[in-house]
């Protein structure tokens, strides 16, 4: 029984032929050509999901502290003494800046805006009319992003 063998080049040398090379070069090409976007819209959901994650997160810590306050305003048995030491008549129960969620522990740490991330939260006021681009700081009544860009679904990040 004869065996079969490949048949060896003329040049007896074991390689690609520069033909091959550039078939294989071209593919990876339109491959590469194709994850790409798909990568940079993945990186681009998973900020997205950071953002509403921290947003969650600041919009829950500014309820529960505005429960808190309401009950030292209420001298409740079970209130907490940094917000007995808080209450005051000119305060509306929200807290004066995100820093004070820190200091009466309702949350570890302030996120950061994934998708602007040197600059700070905007925030609005309970005061502040639903329109007010503006905040007249004299509380946190709702946060929102700085970032003006355009998220996946078409809106702009500063609209969450």
């Amino acid at each position: 029984m004869r065996r079969t063998s490949w048949r060896r080049r003329p040049s007896g040398c074991a390689g690609l032929t520069l033909f091959e090379l550039m078939v294989v070069l071209a593919v990876l090409g339109v491959l590469a050509a194709v994850a790409m976007p798909l990568a940079e819209v993945t990186v681009k959901r998973s900020r997205e999901l950071e953002l509403r994650r921290a947003l969650r997160d600041l919009r829950e810590g500014i309820d529960r502290f505005k429960v808190e306050y309401d009950k030292a305003r209420n001298k409740a048995k079970d209130a907490r003494e940094p917000f007995v030491q808080r209450v005051s008549a000119d305060r509306t129960g929200y807290p004066l800046a995100l820093q004070e969620l820190m200091e009466t522990k309702i949350l570890r740490r302030i996120p950061r805006d994934p998708m602007a991330r040197d600059s700070p939260w905007v925030t609005r006021s309970y005061s502040d009319s639903l329109d007010a681009s503006v905040s007249d700081a004299r509380d946190v009544w709702d946060v929102r992003s700085s970032s003006t860009a355009r998220a996946l679904d078409g809106t702009t990040y500063d609209t969450w």
